[in-house]
């Protein structure tokens, strides 16, 4: 009964999947090549055929979700709830094509409704991918156990971020994501600055890519946000698709969480977090910047809603030249700390709202909740406090007494106000001025803030507070004779300690390593003035995927571009996470060798 049931499932199966991947290459054929919003009246009949096929797959794919539908309710008297979604997102993209093709008949066809049908056509394809994932996952169930079934959290997470970095270069390199044609290098550099949510450009966003373009940095940013990983896996259960224990286990590595029965739970408030910060952010950010001076304003909901999911994302890109350096924005104060709110949700670590999220939940049940706060949200709000304030205050110092161009142009109070801004971002690299009008002191004191970063399993980038933080205490335990750190009451684990220490010493080694390489590749930046701390700065920056420039990026040559582009994604991933790709780990040896001691002073 059960063969006869997948049997019949698979037979409806297989023409949604090949219409819905028939629908995405379609899509991405217009956007690619295709340009709506301005389209020659020699395209226009070519244009207008393609769009019929695709407006015969979406109504096919529809048909046959609909008859799906209906033959499954009838055996089982019930509908599953990807099913549902599909038949939803079919009858209503149906009803789009329809009305479409009559404007087009009528030569009517307006940008608005092509990017609506756009938009539909993607989410028709990742449908269809989600089911094809699905369908080769259950095909292999009971057979023999692949190699890839038995790759590492990290390696997925980096094969899964790279593969989306290639994709999206390739997708920016199409006549219909620029203006003007930029090099393989330059596209691969925006994609993975925008995946690895860094922020340095070595190209003006705004006057190169098309909307087309900037859609495709900004799914980069969300996506690399959030992780590939954790938006595939909850598509999956929006669309009532139960994950695995593999699943689990996986994504719980990535999350860096302990347990798998959270993932869920996990997975959904990243995602509720993430959208309901980033529509709150966008609708500030619109009316802060309703009739600024000197700000467009026939693009400021683009504008908004971009600069949200930015600066929430940790990215630092910006659709201005200037990043926010712009004089428009320059000195908006009240947008500016719209902006610093939405990034300081960013780097609080979604570990920190599902706990906050469970506590809520107990209130609003009038249950009670638990009397302790677990260590991991204790540690997070005390760290990111003292970075903040301590930040802030030695920037603040730093900037007014240390000789530099910003201290005889800038009164004190926007050096201190631009401190804060500085601290707070620093993982997110939105720069309201320009950085090398500060002191070395100044700018040197910003790479340890740049190195110290946001939390784990946030947005934030650098080798994580949690991780310094438990570093110092480390020192501090050893220099007092300690046995054990503890903390809130609890005794941290020997192994979390060694793999804190461990992702410093290999983060210092990487950083150092690198800056040699880039002054090699370009011996007339580091032999300039200041400029082996223009490199040492972007290096820091890169590696922990922050953003800040001191405007070597664009200078650099293709070498050192190729070098920082990997350098943004091996941070994203984290230096012990990457090390594990390459280092197998060894069972613990049930025997152990006498312990000795060594002079080391």
């Amino acid at each position: 009964m059960e063969i006869k049931q997948e049997r019949h499932y698979g037979i409806w199966e297989l023409p949604e999947m090949i219409s819905g991947l028939l629908v995405l290459l379609v899509v991405l054929w217009e956007m690619c090549f295709l340009r709506a919003a301005v389209l020659p009246a020699e395209k226009l009949s070519f244009f207008m055929s393609t769009h019929m096929m695709m407006t015969a797959l979406v109504w096919f794919n529809s048909a046959v979700v609909l008859i799906h539908s209906v033959f499954y309710f009838r055996k089982h008297a019930y509908i599953p709830r990807f099913i549902i979604w599909q038949l939803v997102v079919g009858l209503l993209s149906s009803l789009l094509f329809a009305n479409g093709v009559g404007n087009m008949i009528q030569r009517e066809f307006t940008y608005h409704s092509y990017w609506l049908s756009v938009f539909v056509g993607f989410v028709i394809g990742i449908f269809s991918m989600v089911n094809i994932g699905s369908f080769v996952r259950q095909s292999r169930e009971g057979r023999v156990k692949t190699h890839a079934s038995s790759w590492s959290p990290a390696v997925i997470f980096f094969s899964s971020m790279l593969a989306f970095v290639i994709v999206s270069t390739l997708l920016l390199l199409t006549p219909g994501a620029t203006y003007k044609p930029v090099s393989v290098v330059d596209a691969f550099f925006i994609t993975s600055s925008a995946t690895a949510s860094t922020g340095l450009s070595t190209v003006d966003i705004a006057s190169t890519y098309t909307a087309m373009g900037k859609m495709v940095i900004l799914m980069d940013i969300q996506l690399g946000g959030v992780g590939v990983m954790t938006f595939t896996y909850f598509v999956m259960l929006m669309m009532g698709k139960r994950l695995a224990v593999k699943d689990r286990t996986t994504l719980s590595g990535i999350l860096d969480q302990q347990g798998v029965s959270i993932v869920p739970s996990l997975i959904k408030s990243v995602i509720a977090v993430t959208f309901v910060v980033e529509l709150i952010g966008a609708i500030f950010l619109y009316f802060s910047w309703k009739d600024l001076p000197g700000m467009p304003q026939d693009n400021l909901w683009a504008n908004a809603v971009f600069h949200s999911v930015s600066a929430f994302c940790n990215a630092g890109l910006s659709l201005f030249p200037n990043n926010m350096a712009e004089p428009c924005v320059a000195y908006a104060k009240m947008g500016q700390s719209i902006m610093m709110l939405v990034t300081l949700a960013g780097t609080m670590g979604f570990g920190f709202y599902l706990e906050v999220g469970q506590r809520l939940r107990c209130r609003f049940n009038k249950k009670r909740p638990p009397l302790r706060w677990s260590t991991h949200c204790w540690l997070v709000t005390r760290v990111t406090f003292i970075v903040v304030v301590g930040g802030w205050l030695i920037l603040s110092l730093l900037g007014i007494l240390e000789p530099s161009a910003r201290q005889e142009t800038e009164i004190w109070y926007n050096i201190s106000w631009e401190a804060l801004w500085n601290t707070i971002g620093r993982s997110t690299g939105f720069n309201i001025s320009d950085l090398d009008d500060y002191g070395p002191a100044y700018k040197l004191f910003l790479c340890v803030l740049m190195f110290i970063g946001g939390n784990p399993a946030g947005t934030g980038g650098g080798v994580f507070a949690v991780v310094v933080a438990l570093c110092v205490l480390e020192i501090v335990r050893v220099l007092r004779g300690a046995n054990d750190l503890e903390l809130h009451q609890r005794r941290i684990a020997r192994a979390t300690i060694s793999r804190a220490m461990a992702t410093v010493v290999l983060s210092i080694v990487w950083i150092v390593f690198m800056t040699m390489i880039l002054c090699l590749l370009d011996p007339v930046i580091a032999n300039q003035k200041h400029g082996f701390m223009s490199i040492l700065f972007e290096e820091v920056s890169a590696y922990t995927t922050t953003g800040y420039s001191l405007g070597i990026s664009s200078s650099l040559s293709d070498a050192s571009k190729w070098l920082l582009s990997f350098n943004m994604l091996f941070g994203r991933v984290g230096m012990f996470t990457f090390m594990m790709i390459f280092v197998r780990q060894r069972d613990p040896k049930l025997l152990r060798f006498p312990e000795t001691r060594l002079p080391l002073t």
